[in-house]
């Protein structure tokens, strides 16, 4: 059964004690026969009377006890629908993260202006949506000290209002620091065994736990490079042999921090290509030993993977990838909302704008790549991520709604998957050629959670 939209209003009287609903609404809802009925807010469930008004529209009126046994914030528009004995209200979404609180109606957090941005995603939609942190949920009540981005005749604002914990979770925890944390830790661990609410992308990816997972697939293992955590000397020369170039990465890393190059040239010795302090570094060795001894200690290398070099199309002399962002929409079917090309600096190791790179259109840049293949190349490229998001998922026992992934397209016209975030940046989305993109995508974080919550 599909949800109707409807608006929540509240009684001033106790006259009636419990909820109130047209009797138009109780047939198209099938309830018009019953009495009294579950009500169920994120959360929160109570048994209540249910009363038929003669006339109405889609309004749902709670009596003030009622209000406050399913801690009902304020009023608005959000959906319903019945399952089985119980009218759902909602859905009820809670963005996840740490290091946020309110004061003065302004939201403190190095992210606040992020924060708003993904919120402002609510506009048009029926819902109730928030951020919260984990030291802010009473586990016995199943409530929250949610923090709401409201309209005012001034602009918007921030509140904080009591809650039913969410129907779905959406985690953007900021860091691996932070994920670790011991309240977080039990967050989930209480969210999974207390509740029925779903989190999606409730883990940041390992690089080398996600190769693991694709490399007996028998789509996904033909668009990955070649890989291998913690490698011995040995491994890498061998790798060096067989593919001239290679790069070394950290296990845990992100950003392109502490991304390392090396490109072999027999009988002219190993170059070693990083960034270091804003600039672009080229190195030569005689031998990979000296190379490695003098920037990674052996005991280190344990903490890096060495992957097989690309050698990407270019693009007036330097290479190039793409940064592909894909989400679940409302049907659970993966989507494209954004392809950005991202162009080397001069120099640079990597196409991250913090090493020199550039961010263009994809789309734009692959016509003029590929003249007239360039249809054929963007339609491939889509349909391959596509596909190794799909993958992904099938391997991992979790919810995702969202991966942003590293993708690079060689000389040959092969694709291959570099990275797949699942707690993606949005340094892409700031340039005016991503900007009708960038509202995709924070509209399908609120698909993706109408879904998950079963409010279709």
């Amino acid at each position: 059964m599909e949800s109707k939209r409807v608006r929540i209003q509240f009684l001033q009287t106790s006259k009636y004690n419990g909820i109130v609903l047209s009797n138009d609404l109780c047939r198209s809802l099938g309830i018009e026969n019953r009495n009294q009925i579950y009500v169920q807010l994120g959360q929160r469930r109570v048994l209540t009377r249910l009363f038929k008004a003669r006339k109405g529209t889609n309004e749902i009126w709670f009596s003030p006890q009622l209000k406050r046994e399913l801690v009902v914030p304020f009023s608005g528009q959000l959906h319903a629908k019945v399952e089985g004995d119980t009218l759902r209200i909602g859905p009820v979404v809670g963005i996840l993260s740490t290091g946020i609180s309110i004061v003065n109606n302004q939201l403190v957090s190095k992210r606040a202006s992020f924060f708003r941005h993904l919120l402002s995603a609510q506009r048009g939609e029926a819902l109730y949506y928030y951020l919260f942190t984990p030291s802010s949920v009473d586990w016995e009540a199943k409530t929250v000290r949610g923090m709401f981005l409201q309209e005012g005749p001034s602009g918007s604002y921030w509140r904080q209002a009591v809650v039913p914990l969410p129907d779905v979770v959406y985690n953007r925890i900021p860091d691996r620091y932070s994920e670790k944390a011991s309240t977080v830790q039990t967050f989930k661990a209480k969210l999974e065994h207390l509740t029925d609410a779903k989190m999606f992308n409730p883990t940041f990816f390992n690089k080398w736990s996600i190769h693991q997972q694709l490399q007996d697939h028998s789509f996904a293992s033909q668009h990955i490079p070649e890989t291998f955590v913690g490698p011995s000397v040995t491994k890498v020369q061998s790798m060096l042999q067989n593919h001239r170039m290679v790069y070394l990465k950290p296990v845990a890393g992100s950003l392109g921090l502490g991304i390392m190059k090396i490109v072999y040239r027999p009988g002219a010795g190993y170059f070693l290509s990083y960034h270091n302090n804003s600039q672009n570094v080229i190195r030569r060795y005689r031998t990979l030993a000296a190379l490695l001894q003098a920037h990674i200690p052996r005991s280190r290398l344990n903490t890096y993977l060495v992957q097989q070099g690309i050698q990407l199309i270019k693009y007036n002399g330097r290479p190039l990838d793409f940064r592909v962002h894909a989400h679940k929409n409302r049907e659970n079917q993966w989507v494209i909302a954004a392809i950005a090309a991202k162009i080397a600096g001069q120099g640079s190791v990597t196409t991250h704008v913090r090493t020199g790179g550039t961010v263009v259109s994809g789309e734009d840049l692959i016509k003029q790549v590929f003249q007239g293949q360039g249809a054929n190349v963007e339609r491939k490229l889509r349909e391959t991520t596509v596909r190794m998001a799909e993958a992904i998922e099938s391997r991992l026992n979790q919810h995702i709604g969202e991966l942003g992934f590293d993708i690079g397209i060689d000389e040959r016209g092969h694709i291959w998957m570099f990275e797949a975030n699942s707690r993606p940046g949005r340094s892409i989305f700031k340039h005016n050629s991503f900007k009708e993109a960038d509202k995709k995508s924070i509209r399908l974080i609120v698909d993706y959670s109408r879904y998950l919550a079963n409010f279709k």
